[in-house]
């Protein structure tokens, strides 16, 4: 039997699971005499019209095609399976060969990561995920809750024992950690042929971070406020663990949860939004005009860290649009500004015959009809004259002398 490279074979390989089916189709440009296939340890001789677990499947051997249709794969037939092709005459017969591959579910995934409970915001976590045993590796992806994680994932690694065909795979995951991920599931899933739907494994990420404001701003100006009726200052903050809330209010501090002497003003313990959010809240029993004009200092604090915000009050309706900052505002005015001066200089400009204007009034317009080279009216005849003439020297044009001329001073 000699194998041959003009033997095609089709497909070269297959992963199937136990009880598919699978079609291998070998072919040569000439015909041959019979089809045997060697499936496992059992060689089949290959009719046409022939029933079994293993039957021909093809055009019929006059052209060369010798394939089988595999019914019910078994676990024993992991491995190659070959077809032989005996010409019709000659004693020389071709052989090709391709690879299945039984597919076998793995373990269950592994999911290593650090014993901690918790980590602080800018810790760089690390994780590997090991599912073993399975025909072929099983294929691994990372997860933060649903969000596919593909930044610091490391080249996987598969590994087998000294004869056996099993392979175990390995996967590594790094990252910094910041606010969002806490929470979050970290998920290792393994998805493989065998199984009808993936295996995981996971862990909860408890991410640390000192109080924090939303915005870049930390003046808050709360609108909508009516006098002689209640009023509510809320702020909303992020912090992990949960933050404490003291305000000022004049010389008076309230810790939440704390009122005032006379309970007119209460400082409530923030309120938890979810996701590391916290509604803090000072509630005033009724507003007065005073109350507008101060401003209430808030300052939030966790075990990490503090945030302090000011606090203004407005009985207007909150405006509509996109908010600008002070500096934002103040660009504005002064480019404003500058626009009306230029304006201003170019109309005093334009009226005075200054500047870019000046020689306006030289300009002397010839009637209709007459003629060109007639002489202009005399230099003192024209506005502007009062001004002195200076020489202004002698100058060469195309090798000539030219004598200076008379040009009056216009006023700057």
């Amino acid at each position: 039997i000699v194998s041959a490279q003009n033997v095609e074979i089709t497909p070269l390989k297959a992963v199937r699971r136990v009880g598919d089916e699978l079609i291998v189709l070998c072919k040569v440009p000439y015909r041959i005499d019979s089809c045997r296939m060697t499936v496992g340890p059992t060689s089949y001789r290959l009719i046409p019209n022939n029933q079994g677990d293993v039957v021909y499947h093809g055009q019929g051997l006059e052209v060369g095609e010798c394939g089988a249709q595999i019914k019910h794969i078994k676990e024993e037939w992991n491995g190659n399976i070959s077809c032989v092709l005996p010409p019709k005459t000659g004693s020389i017969e071709v052989t090709g060969t391709m690879q299945l591959l039984v597919a076998r579910a793995p373990g269950d995934p592994q999911l290593i990561s650090p014993p901690q409970s918790s980590f602080k915001e800018g810790d760089i976590f690390m994780a590997q995920c090991i599912v073993p045993n399975g025909r072929p590796a099983a294929k691994i992806t990372w997860f933060l809750d649903d969000e596919q994680v593909l930044a610091g994932t490391h080249q996987p690694i598969v590994t087998s024992e000294p004869g056996s065909d099993l392979q175990t795979i390995r996967q590594n995951v790094s990252r910094a950690l910041t606010a969002d991920d806490s929470g979050k599931r970290l998920v290792c899933r393994a998805e493989h042929e065998s199984l009808d739907k993936p295996k995981e494994a996971s862990r909860q990420l408890l991410v640390n971070y000192p109080p924090k404001r939303l915005d870049d701003s930390s003046s808050i100006t709360i609108f909508g406020l009516k006098i002689a009726e209640e009023g509510r200052l809320n702020v909303t903050v992020r912090a992990n663990p949960r933050p404490h809330a003291e305000w000022t209010i004049g010389d008076v501090k309230l810790t939440a949860p704390q009122k005032n002497e006379d309970a007119s003003i209460e400082a409530l313990e923030p309120v938890h939004l979810g996701g590391g959010y916290y509604n803090v809240t000072l509630v005033l029993g009724r507003v007065a005009k005073e109350d507008v004009d101060r401003t209430y200092y808030l300052t939030v604090t966790n075990d990490l860290g503090r945030e302090d915000f000011s606090v203004r009050l407005s009985t207007m309706d909150e405006p509509a649009g996109v908010e600008l900052e002070t500096g934002a505002i103040v660009g504005i005015v002064i480019a404003v500004i500058f626009l009306i001066i230029a304006i201003f200089l170019v109309v005093f400009a334009k009226a005075t015959d200054r500047w870019c204007f000046a020689g306006r009034s030289h300009r002397t317009d010839i009637p209709d009809g007459a003629d060109s080279e007639a002489p202009l009216p005399p230099h003192d005849d024209v506005k502007g004259s009062e001004n002195p003439s200076h020489d202004h020297g002698e100058y060469i044009s195309n090798g000539d002398t030219k004598h200076p001329e008379k040009k009056p001073d216009t006023a700057v």
